[in-house]
């Protein structure tokens, strides 16, 4: 991971608040919206949307997505035990992202803990931070 490259994403773009509950108030949120779904609680993120062509776009939204992804550089609790506390994450394309913290992936909401960021950028430049 180009921790130099994400450090730096995470000073551009739009403030955002996240989520402000405990964790375990947190982990009951992301359990009320997406029962089904496995949840992480991640700090230190980012919501990277992507600049696409209409093509791109209508590919993705066909496909049920957003060109949208999260890094974020702290993973806090993983349900399914797949990342350990401290370690980085990005996510597939965004489901959706509602609740002002709960960004939904095919399997998986992150919930977004505390300040972040929300900028535009280009797949190409997102994808060469990892």
């Amino acid at each position: 991971m180009n921790l130099a490259g994400l450090t730096s994403l995470l000073l551009e773009g739009e403030n955002i608040i996240g989520c402000q509950l405990a964790d375990s108030d947190a982990v009951a949120l992301a359990n009320l919206y997406f029962p089904s779904h496995a949840y992480c609680l991640v700090a230190e993120w980012a919501i990277l949307d992507f600049e696409v062509t209409t093509r791109q776009l209508e590919e993705i939204t066909d496909s049920g997505f957003i060109p949208s992804l999260v890094y974020a550089l702290t993973v806090i609790q993983d349900s399914k035990g797949r990342f350990l506390p401290g370690d980085w994450v990005r996510t597939t394309m965004a489901a959706s992202f509602t609740q002002g913290c709960l960004f939904e992936t095919k399997n998986t909401v992150y919930v977004l803990m505390g300040p972040g960021r929300r900028l535009h950028t280009s797949l190409d430049v997102a994808l060469s931070i990892c």
